[in-house]
């Protein structure tokens, strides 16, 4: 069966780990919720040229991935299983085509490395049960890479590949911005110097890619230039290059975060892909190993430079570590140095004894006691208080990931190399999924499941919600916004305001003048004239005066949050 229809077995045994409970716990904010939200608000507004949150201009992404989101939510409804379905999609199509390209390019065997690597290293597997951009994003640059490739290996056919590429490239740009074209650009530059610029396309296959690459995203932009001008695009343009050269949404971080966060992260294959980083693969045509690692080294070092560092960025990395892992494997019959195997032994115990140690910790009142004694932060505190139903067992989960990774690492040293390799990717797929339904859920309701059942609990009332001191999108999306009325108070002073600021239209705000609007808003709710019911949103440590202002009483204080309400 499996080497008869390899393909029906990756897509039956994927569908089992990513679709059943992709709706059990709630959307995280900020990316999940944000990317929701977004096709949700397109779906009432029945606009789907433009992303909008609040029902107002957001130029952070293309809409491509939030089309997707609203084929699946006007199938199964606005809920977290539809906001997540198109990413367990993209998951059962990847590993197919992974498999695909390594059958063809070298055996069955390497084919099934490169999906066992990927499908059992646990972000790579968890971002298909996801909501967010980058599994879509990954793929498409994968595929256009590809057809790189392709168009340097087979000569003949040449201008088709590199039509095949700018088509792709033109899903990738609609789905995440120009980004996608600095990365391809790059990895194909880095390609030139190795190759010491022998030019391996001539100007009018260059042309042919570039055409076929704007093809795509011009469906979405030209549109919107005959109607609205160039505004929109140049804020978007304005807003990638400020994602480059300054740290957007307090995401500093250091140079070395995004090699911790795929050790860490894409465990196991980054630690059995590690030699294969650094080891020259040969460049030549036909050398998918040398184009693997040029992607891998070409995301690491650009997200290493960017100033705003959030863990996906570098999500880029996993398809060529998966395959530079495999590639190794295959090519060594599963030998693996003893520092690798030492390394697995550590990082493994260090997930082991967290996941033992979160449900301890969380389920017991004499630990959580001890532990709140040593946090300085308030907000934890509260998070680590929440009343949430643990068991008492979970922890049991933990001691058999110690289990797993004891007995791969024994059937490894004492029976077959390959046998370890493949019970240990094996185990932690299935591992990876029952943390995500037994473990996740609860954790997520001690990090903001306090605040989104308030959310629920009042989204049939018709009032104004917002948050204060912090940024979030859950107030959108968990009180289901409802489209702004022109004739609410909220509207006709915002529009005044507008006027006064010189500002000509709330749809066409810089970021300068959102902070400006927001800011009014905020005042308004405080002391203004309001013809609605007001709730206002703070963390605990953040409360900026609110709990002395006799306009607001308090209606909730849980989990780290508090909530104040103002009657109109």
């Amino acid at each position: 069966m499996i080497r008869k229809y390899p393909h029906l077995v990756i897509t039956v045994f994927a569908s089992l780990l990513f679709i059943p409970f992709l709706g059990t716990v709630h959307l995280f904010d900020w990316d999940e919720i944000n990317f929701a939200e977004a096709a949700r608000e397109m779906i009432i507004s029945a606009d789907y040229s433009r992303v909008q949150i609040n029902f107002e201009p957001f130029w952070e992404k293309p809409p491509l991935f939030f089309w997707f989101q609203v084929w699946s939510m006007k199938i199964f409804g606005v809920n977290e299983f539809a906001a997540r379905f198109p990413n367990a999609i993209c998951g059962i199509i990847t590993l197919n085509f992974l498999f695909y390209y390594g059958r063809i390019w070298y055996s069955d065997k390497m084919a099934w490395w490169w999906v066992l690597l990927y499908l059992g290293s646990f972000t790579p597997h968890f971002y298909f049960k996801s909501g967010i951009i980058d599994p879509f994003f990954n793929l498409f640059i994968f595929l256009s890479l590809v057809q790189l490739y392709l168009g340097v290996r087979e000569e003949s056919h040449r201008t088709k590949h590199f039509a095949l590429s700018g088509l792709l490239l033109g899903l990738a740009l609609l789905t995440k911005g120009p980004v996608a074209l600095i990365i391809i650009g790059l990895c194909g530059f880095v390609y030139l110097i190795l190759t010491k610029f022998k030019l391996f396309f001539n100007l009018k296959q260059l042309v042919i890619l570039f055409f076929a690459m704007m093809i795509i995203p011009l469906f979405w932009f030209l549109p919107d230039w005959i109607k609205n001008g160039f505004w929109f695009t140049g804020e978007f343009l304005k807003y990638q290059a400020d994602l480059f050269l300054n740290p957007v949404a307090s995401h500093g971080q250091p140079w070395f975060y995004h090699p911790v966060v795929l050790i860490l992260g894409c465990f196991p294959a980054t630690i059995i892909a590690m030699p294969y980083l650094f080891k020259s693969p040969p460049i030549k045509a036909g050398g998918l190993a040398a184009w693997m690692k040029i992607l891998f080294w070409v995301v690491l070092i650009l997200f290493s430079m960017v100033t705003t560092k959030i863990v996906h960025y570098s999500s880029l990395c996993y398809i060529p570590l998966a395959f530079l892992g495999a590639w190794g494997i295959y090519n060594n019959q599963g030998l693996l140095k003893i520092w690798q195997k030492v390394l697995l032994s550590l990082v493994g115990l260090i997930y082991g004894i967290i996941f033992c140690a979160v449900p301890i910790l969380a389920s017991s009142k004499h630990w959580q006691s001890l532990l709140s004694a040593k946090i300085k932060d308030d907000f934890a505190k509260a998070n680590l208080s929440v009343n949430t139903n643990w068991q008492g067992n979970e922890w049991l989960l933990g001691f058999l990931f110690i289990v797993l990774i004891i007995l791969s690492l024994s059937i490894y040293q004492f029976r077959s190399k390959e046998a370890g390799i493949r019970f240990m990717l094996l185990g932690n797929s299935v591992f990876i999924f029952f943390i995500s339904v037994l473990l996740i859920p609860k954790i997520e309701n001690h990090v903001q499941g306090s605040i989104i059942s308030f959310y629920n609990q009042i989204k049939t009332e018709n009032a104004y919600v917002e948050t204060v001191g912090f940024k979030s999108y859950a107030h959108y999306y968990y009180t289901q916004k409802r489209l702004p009325n022109a004739n609410d108070k909220l509207s006709i002073e915002t529009r005044n305001y507008c006027k006064l600021q010189n500002i000509d239209t709330i749809g066409q705000l810089s970021e300068l003048q959102r902070n400006l609007v927001n800011g009014f808003r905020k005042q308004w709710f405080l002391a203004g004239n309001t013809d609605k019911p007001v709730y206002l949103v703070y963390k605990i440590t953040n409360l900026e005066g609110i709990d002395s202002n006799l306009r607001f009483k308090l209606v909730m204080n849980k989990g780290g949050y508090k909530v104040f309400k103002r009657e109109n």
